[in-house]
């Protein structure tokens, strides 16, 4: 399969579903499965943006973007998911990576 056969099969495959839950929406679930498809979304897309931050170059390396991300999950946690206390940590990981590192 080509890389743009690819890339259109998984971008129907995203819309697809996401537009399935548009037409027929639900109502989620109360309970522990509630608060876990409330936060799932989340925690899939860091653990997808981390793992390229992580090794980029097939090596485990400490970058301003690693370090930016783990201060974006920091705040989140500490701010309780306030957009800006996510950015600022955030931010101050990462220029403080950035000072260190170079």
């Amino acid at each position: 399969m080509s890389d743009l056969g690819l890339v259109l099969a998984v971008a129907v495959i995203t819309y697809a579903t996401r537009l399935a839950f548009l037409v027929r929406p639900k109502q989620v679930p109360e309970g522990p499965l509630g608060r876990f498809l409330e936060v799932f979304p989340l925690a899939l897309f860091i653990v997808i943006a981390t793992s390229g931050l992580a090794a980029p170059a097939g090596e485990p390396d400490v970058t301003p973007a690693l370090a930016a991300a783990v201060g974006g999950a920091a705040g989140g946690i500490l701010f309780r998911r306030n957009l800006w206390g996510v950015l600022g940590v955030g931010a101050i990981f990462f220029y403080l990576t950035r000072a260190g590192v170079g």
